[in-house]
């Protein structure tokens, strides 16, 4: 009977501690999936980037950074990953200044003096507004790259999927958020409980424009079938590249642009110089 009362007690005692770790995962979801820095970043005044502010449909006040095109050249959209905003890509920037091509790159709300709180509705009201703000800059579609990063992407392939672009990027893209969530939390009912779905999956078969997909094999956040699943979604002509030994955050040092995006887009953009040198520019 004392063994059969253990065994009970044990039980509970793992139920409860089953029940109280989900239901801090559903409290505390927006911090385990939101890594916002909201300290405002400078321009530096020897960069040629010029800081713009972006309103958006619900009230909010992004801060965007863009970088002008040389003619015949895209300007890229471009969507920061969980952790990042505008001030932490300055190496990047340089490889795209280099090459000639331009950029509207823009801080999620809450991120790098951008107001508001994130949220995955949140984030596609971003993007959308990112994008007006460049055709209202009098940036054409077949001039607008789209490129996003990590949880950026799968805004970036939502906007690409409702709007003309030349060419969607997608830099490490996961297949959705609840996908994710299952694998690393397979015990809980994660399509229940998370509130920002992100469902990359569903948007990718609407768009029309040219998709270049790049993993890095040893992607440590996420995994590389992620965006081998992504890609047999895609109606729309897709390349997909994976990187051998790269991780989550080293696919621009490893070639991203050099190997990957600009082979892409040259036949798109016959004019463009799509300079490489061998020492890179450090904004």
């Amino acid at each position: 009977m004392s063994i059969g009362r253990s065994f009970l007690g044990l039980g509970a005692v793992l139920i409860g501690a089953y029940l109280v770790f989900g239901l801090g995962i559903y409290l505390f979801q927006d911090g385990a999936i939101y890594y916002a820095d909201p300290d405002r970043v400078e321009v530096k005044s020897s960069w040629p980037i010029n800081e713009i502010k972006i309103e958006t449909a619900d009230g909010e006040t992004l801060v965007g950074w863009y970088m002008a095109a040389q003619l015949g050249c895209p300007t890229m959209l471009m969507f920061h990953g969980n952790a990042g905003h505008v001030g932490k890509a300055g190496w990047q920037y340089g490889r795209i200044h280099e090459a000639g091509v331009g950029m509207l790159a823009v801080s999620w709300r809450g991120y790098a003096g951008s107001t508001g709180k994130p949220s995955e509705a949140g984030l596609y009201a971003d993007a959308q507004a990112s994008y007006d703000a460049l055709r209202e800059m009098g940036v054409t579609p077949d001039q607008i790259v789209i490129h996003g990063f990590s949880l950026g992407s799968s805004p970036a392939t939502l906007i690409a999927s409702r709007n003309p672009s030349t060419a969607l990027i997608l830099e490490a893209p996961f297949f959705s958020a609840v996908r994710m969530a299952r694998e690393r939390l397979p015990i809980y009912p994660t399509g229940l409980m998370l509130r920002h779905k992100y469902p990359t999956n569903q948007y990718i078969g609407d768009v029309d424009a040219p998709l270049l997909i790049v993993h890095g094999s040893a992607d440590s956040v996420i995994p590389a079938k992620h965006s081998e699943d992504l890609a047999t979604l895609a109606k729309a002509p897709v390349k997909r590249i994976v990187f051998d030994g790269s991780d989550h955050n080293t696919l621009v040092r490893d070639g991203l642009y050099a190997d990957a995006a600009w082979p892409f887009l040259k036949p798109l953009y016959p004019d463009c110089p799509f300079t490489v040198s061998e020492e890179v520019t450090q904004l």
